[in-house]
């Protein structure tokens, strides 16, 4: 893969379902893990819960669900 070359889009399943994008119909998504950051004095990068999101490769609408 090049310098400026982008990940190729994939097809996603959750719980026995293909992920369709609620906007456009689209069935291809690049995958990112985000970090929720929570207000308060004593936080760090192992109490603040992680999510994941799928970013539809046609639209650009992101698909969030919480790690179980």
């Amino acid at each position: 893969m090049g310098l400026f070359d982008a990940p190729k889009p994939v097809r996603v399943e959750i719980k026995g379902h293909t992920l369709q994008c609620i906007i456009c119909g689209h069935q291809g998504f690049h995958r990112n893990e985000v970090k929720l950051e929570r207000a308060g004095l004593f936080t760090s990068d192992w109490t603040d819960p992680h999510a994941i999101c799928y970013e539809c490769d046609n639209c650009g609408y992101l698909h969030w669900f919480m790690p179980k």
